[in-house]
């Protein structure tokens, strides 16, 4: 038996290693990131399903943080030997989750999801007797199995302590790694950062509208990694200019912009497609608008508080007079 523990402890610590990844990631709001007005301009159809479920997921920080402390939590309970059957419950149910998401909005890594489920299923076996007897209520519970890796009380008790202590500093460094990952992340609200409407624009108009590459609208988040934040622009013609910004000293702000990603695109052909820049000035004034000029762009631009209400509404424990806003 002493070799099938071994194999057992084998697909703990891999289990184990898994979970701490992912859930880490989830904590310091890495794997999804938080939700800013840099994205505010993409409209529902446009999204893909796994676009939309991380959208959904990164505009609740809650939600991240409390799927990272189940999946890290259950790496954590993994470690131990009395707590194996509980970490293996926990990551089983973390793992029929995520599966569910990841089949709900196509996200590509249903397999890893599945593999992790199955994974978390052998670890539960030994206990899965003891397990179905509590929940079904029937006859005495049963003494859970106790893992054995080296025969021997003796030995034992070294890796009852041993064990525990290199599964948790193993779990730390993986988190280490994880969240030196992910970019520093800052805040910076003031202009231009907001969603924003054209209120007036020097260019002159196409003779088609399909034809008129005038900005309708822009948004750029106040969010910024490593210095750099979302941005988008909204053309005449529907088109949507995805990609970000940065604020290079003063007034003066980088913008780098593509066409969003077509279906069928790969990721290498969409990151070679044709990136349109500029270095704009903003000038913000009294009544609360917003100059941009430069390199061929003159715009008066007003706020647009209608697309920012997901963003400024907030959380309320109670009713509010114009509750339930569901639209």
């Amino acid at each position: 038996m002493t070799l099938g523990w071994w194999l057992h402890g084998l697909v703990r610590v891999l289990l184990a290693l898994a979970l701490a990844y992912y859930g880490v990631a989830k904590l310091v709001l890495g794997q999804f990131g938080v939700a800013d007005m840099g994205d505010a301009l993409v409209a529902q159809g446009e999204m893909s399903p796994m676009g939309m479920l991380w959208r959904l997921v990164a505009f609740s920080p809650l939600f991240q943080v409390l799927a990272g402390l189940a999946e890290a939590g259950a790496a954590l309970a993994l470690m131990w030997r009395r707590s194996v059957a509980f970490g293996a419950l926990l990551a089983a149910a973390d793992m029929a989750l995520v599966l569910v998401l990841n089949l709900g909005y196509d996200v590509p890594v249903k397999t890893i999801a599945l593999v992790l489920l199955v994974m978390s299923l052998v670890v539960l076996g030994p206990w899965m007797p003891r397990v179905a007897r509590s929940l079904l209520g029937h006859g005495a519970i049963p003494a859970g199995p106790e893992p054995a890796l080296i025969p021997g009380r003796p030995f034992r008790k070294v890796t009852d302590v041993a064990g525990p202590l290199a599964g948790i500093a193993l779990l730390a460094l993986v988190a280490w790694g994880v969240s030196a990952l992910y970019p520093a992340r800052s805040t910076d609200a003031t202009p231009p950062a907001g969603v924003w409407v054209v209120a007036q624009d020097t260019a002159e108009p196409a003779a088609q509208l399909s034809e008129d590459t005038r900005w309708q609208k822009a948004a750029f988040g106040e969010v910024a990694y490593d210095g750099t934040a979302r941005a988008q622009v909204r053309r005449a013609d529907g088109t949507l200019l995805d990609g970000t910004y940065e604020r290079t000293g003063g007034s003066t702000v980088e913008l780098a912009l593509r066409e969003q990603r077509d279906p069928g695109q790969t990721f290498a052909e969409h990151a070679a497609s044709e990136q349109l820049t500029w270095t704009l000035t903003v000038q913000e004034h009294a009544d609360g608008s917003l100059r941009l000029h430069g390199e061929g762009i003159d715009l008066v631009l007003s706020p647009d508080e209608d697309g920012r209400v997901l963003y400024d509404r907030g959380f309320s424990w109670g009713l509010r007079p114009d509750d339930p806003f569901n639209r």
